[in-house]
């Protein structure tokens, strides 16, 4: 197994599963940007502190509690040249969430709901994450959930950006 791969693996495995351990992967000099966390409510986390109760709720292990029991599964992952000659990684991972009373403020109505998402590490010298940034595929999972978001397939030849106009 690649270096990318185990820490991918170590990362996914700790932020379901202990909160002290996820932390433990990342510097004390840190910027975490989830663009799904409350984008226009918190600013980005820069300690450990901050960092906490954001990562909190998917290592959850009360199944009755609301808050859920969250699962990301590593599929892919990548090596890149970053910083200052130290590594970063992407991470592309599914995530699966039970037990949820909401996502993003969206009543789930007892459904288990899936995404992917992809988060990019820049590690320190000491391998410590530095930098994250996560991005969500949130649309899936807000269209199950009944909220009109429209995909248009705009690569489909004959396609007529006037038919996402109200009549």
């Amino acid at each position: 197994m690649s270096t990318h791969e185990e820490h991918a693996r170590r990362w996914a495995t700790a932020l379901s599963t202990d909160t002290a351990a996820a932390l433990d992967l990342y510097a004390d000099d840190l910027v975490y940007d989830d663009h799904a966390d409350r984008d226009h409510v918190l600013s980005t986390a820069i300690t450990k502190d901050e960092l906490a109760p954001r990562l909190a709720p998917f290592a959850n292990t009360d199944p009755a509690n609301g808050v859920g029991i969250h699962r990301f599964d590593v599929f892919e992952s990548f090596a890149l040249a970053g910083v200052g000659g130290n590594p970063a990684v992407v991470i592309r991972w599914n995530w699966t969430g039970t037990g949820l009373d909401t996502y993003r403020g969206v009543a789930v109505q007892n459904k288990t709901l899936t995404t992917e998402g992809i988060t990019w590490h820049q590690l320190d010298a000491d391998g410590k994450i530095s930098r994250e940034t996560t991005y969500w595929n949130d649309t899936p999972i807000l269209q199950e959930l009944g909220i009109p978001i429209i995909t248009p397939e705009y690569w489909v030849e004959g396609f007529d950006p006037s038919t996402l106009v109200g009549s």
